[in-house]
């Protein structure tokens, strides 16, 4: 399964695959992950030997693996750019990583297609004036 990721500067194609064997190639350079690659608990590995956090595949912040599972979850055309609450979702069903949620808002809030398409809540801005200074104390 080929998919693509689009954004301001270039497109890439990349492979739901190729992305789970570059979070396994990151793995033992994360500092995180290596701590807890042996321990028992929440962290574990799957067959594949992908380190696991709640049975979540944990991805080490290394490269731009996360802005990929970001656009996967966010930009996909089944994913459709639905906003901060559902994108945080749909990630958190298969990955984790340390500020998700902080990374998953910032990364919503940077999409132009969303900023496009959203209503405005708030008022139009108008031109500021400068108030009139006071004569008298």
């Amino acid at each position: 399964m080929v998919l693509l990721f689009s954004s301001l500067y270039a497109a890439t194609v990349v492979d739901l695959d190729t992305l789970h064997q570059d979070i396994l190639s990151a793995l033992p350079s994360d500092p995180i992950a290596t701590k807890h690659i042996s321990t028992d608990g929440q962290w574990s590995t799957d067959s594949n030997g992908l380190l696991l956090l709640d049975n979540r595949i944990y991805v080490p912040s290394a490269g731009n693996l996360l802005t990929y599972v970001l656009q996967y979850n966010h930009d996909h055309i089944l994913a459709g750019y639905f906003g901060q609450n559902k994108t945080l979702e749909l990630i958190c069903c298969r990955y984790s990583w340390p500020s998700l949620h902080a990374n998953v808002q910032q990364f919503c809030k940077s999409c132009v297609t969303c900023m496009r398409s959203k209503p405005q809540c708030h008022k139009p801005y108008k031109s500021l004036k400068q108030l009139p200074i006071p004569e008298q104390p």
